[in-house]
């Protein structure tokens, strides 16, 4: 008896692998009466017993997901995942040269051209004849297994946020919540719902900036909305030095920014900025419908005023720009270039200081524009005025206007 035994558990086993090698095709009901001793009523019954094997997306990952479609952004359904190999170039803060990476959804192909949506929330495109200006090679296209780069980043970001000091991530790969969101949609809609749910749930982990706690499931909306309301305000506020973005098109980006994420402490710039803009549109169209006569043919008094009010589309020579480090702000030598009209202004010296000193708080934009400010017409007055007398002399037009005004009026005009 003893020896049987086991050998009847042996048999029951290979009965047992043998229904579970069937065709995947076979049905859960199929495979449960197998398996039920022939039992009819337990063939009934376990349909309701069955847990799928396909993971299903929480209500709250599928309204994030929902959300985020309503922003104007491709739909990344079906989209293939793609890694753009850049070229081997050095960069800040590297020691050496490295091979360097963009991650993207395919959003369409040609034999020239792939149009791509990045991480960045940006729609790029890419030509097969097209260098990288940092490294001189031509940029190159893997089609990458999305499933597998999101498990290994996933296990990379765990495993450093376990570490007291901080290490880069390879391959150019990103701790930017807006980039693991993006990648959580990608995943979503090519079906790997399993990593769709680890990423927000990576994502529900990260720190809130304010308190230090994990933000949660509630907070991620809010974690996203701020990053992405930061960086549109700094592409929207970039574009102030293309001269084809007129007022109007930079007002409706400042619009749409209070629109797609109202809470957003961004979205308080963007309603003074696009309130701003709407002043300006109206001033451009009373301008427009006067009649001006051409500089030669003013009086001095009627030229100054022109002057300033050109200033709204001062640019910077060449579109340079200094960097972060000075705030974003122009050099004023950059606009000082030959018939600018800060040029004209200052090349017209002291009778223009009265008018100047009058607009010194001005807050029109002028076409000076960088990721982090865009340089006012107020701002540029003031520079004007310094460079006709340099005198070095600093007033608080910010905090109080007018009496910086009177006190500007007395050193410069004596009154």
């Amino acid at each position: 008896m003893h020896r049987t035994f086991p050998l009847a558990l042996s048999a029951l086993s290979l009965l047992l692998t043998a229904c579970s090698d069937k065709s995947d095709s076979t049905t859960p009901v199929q495979n449960s009466a197998r398996t039920s001793a022939g039992s009819q009523a337990e063939a009934v019954k376990a349909p309701e017993q069955i847990i799928p094997t396909e993971q299903s997306l929480s209500a709250h990952s599928r309204a994030l997901f929902e959300w985020f479609d309503t922003l104007d952004v491709p739909n990344l359904d079906d989209r293939k995942y793609l890694r753009i190999y850049r070229g081997t170039y050095l960069r800040v803060p590297d020691t050496e040269a490295k091979p360097h990476f963009t991650y993207a959804f395919l959003l369409d192909s040609t034999d020239t051209e792939k149009l791509v949506f990045t991480f960045g929330m940006s729609t790029e495109s890419f030509t097969r004849d097209e260098y990288n200006m940092l490294s001189g090679e031509p940029y190159r296209y893997q089609e990458f297994d999305l499933q597998t780069d999101v498990i290994e980043r996933l296990e990379e970001l765990r495993a450093l946020n376990k570490q007291e000091v901080h290490h880069k991530l390879a391959a150019d790969r990103t701790d930017d919540p807006v980039a693991l969101f993006i990648l959580a949609r990608g995943c979503f809609g090519n079906g790997f719902k399993q990593q769709a749910e680890d990423l927000i749930s990576y994502l529900a982990e990260l720190p809130d900036l304010r308190t230090g706690k994990p933000v949660g499931l509630v907070g991620i909306k809010n974690l996203l909305s701020e990053d992405m309301a930061s960086s549109d305000l700094a592409a929207t506020l970039q574009a102030f030095s293309e001269p084809t973005m007129s007022r109007e098109r930079l007002r409706q980006r400042f619009l749409e920014i209070t629109t797609r994420y109202p809470q957003s402490t961004s979205a308080i710039q963007a309603r003074e900025s696009a309130a701003i803009l709407t002043r300006m549109i109206k001033e451009d169209n009373a301008h427009a419908q006067a009649t001006i006569k051409p500089l030669a043919q003013m009086t001095p008094r009627e030229q100054v005023a022109e002057l300033i009010y050109q200033l709204r589309d001062q640019k910077a020579e060449n579109g340079m720009r200094v960097g972060p480090w000075n705030g974003g702000i122009y050099s004023f030598n950059q606009v000082l270039y030959k018939g600018s009209p800060a040029t004209q202004l200052v090349n017209l010296g002291d009778v223009t200081l009265e008018q100047l000193i009058n607009a010194v708080d001005d807050d029109s934009f002028t076409r000076c524009g960088s990721s982090h400010r865009v340089f006012r017409v107020g701002e540029c007055c003031q520079k004007i005025i310094d460079r006709i007398q340099p005198t070095g002399r600093m007033f608080d037009v910010a905090g109080n206007p007018q009496r910086a005004k009177a006190a500007m009026k007395v050193w410069y005009l004596g009154n």
